[in-house]
């Protein structure tokens, strides 16, 4: 398995590289078959002890002189923040930005600034009560998930009982069961 950016996994799955490809955005390509698995919404993480903590919901005005930590230029998390910042005329510092969700999570645990990321990312940090979830005011502000393969693909066993297990994920995800 290799995290790589949406363009590269395109790259890949379409020369064969790949038996399966996951992605953050639709990409035609007459080589590929694509599929929506799952949308999940993006929420504000904050520290358990930071102002907005205490909130049920944000408000695009919350964010006003925030200092924001966000995924790296190109992104997709990046590209649906930015746009949201705009859209809202909101005024935001970014001190830094990081290519991976790890990365991003320990800044904001750490009190360096806030940080807009999907919900599922954070289970584990929500349950040891590091991070609050705070979910955005926007229901416009969702992130979905494709898989991929190529279209001349053989389709092994073993390879449509990994296409289940995750149709079966994204069902239970999207029930809210885990």
């Amino acid at each position: 398995m290799e995290i790589l950016p949406t363009e590269q996994i395109v790259e890949k799955t379409a020369a064969l590289g790949n038996d399966l490809g996951f992605i953050s955005y639709p990409v035609p390509h007459k080589k590929l078959v694509s599929r929506e698995v799952l949308e999940d919404s993006y929420q504000v993480i904050v520290p358990s002890n930071h102002l907005l903590a205490g909130k049920s919901i944000i408000e695009p005005e919350d964010l006003s002189g925030q200092s924001l930590i966000v995924h790296e230029k190109g992104s997709a998390p990046r590209k649906s923040t930015e746009e949201y910042i705009r859209r809202n005329n909101i005024s935001v510092s970014i001190p830094m930005e990081h290519s991976n969700n790890e990365a991003l999570k320990t800044a904001v645990e750490e009190g360096l600034g806030i940080g807009v990321i999907t919900r599922r990312v954070v289970s584990k940090e929500l349950a040891m009560g590091t991070l609050r979830a705070i979910p955005l005011s926007d229901p416009a502000m969702t992130r979905k998930f494709y898989l991929i393969h190529h279209k001349d693909k053989y389709i092994s066993r073993p390879l449509q009982g990994l296409i289940d297990i995750v149709d079966q994920w994204a069902s239970e995800y999207r029930r809210g069961e885990l």
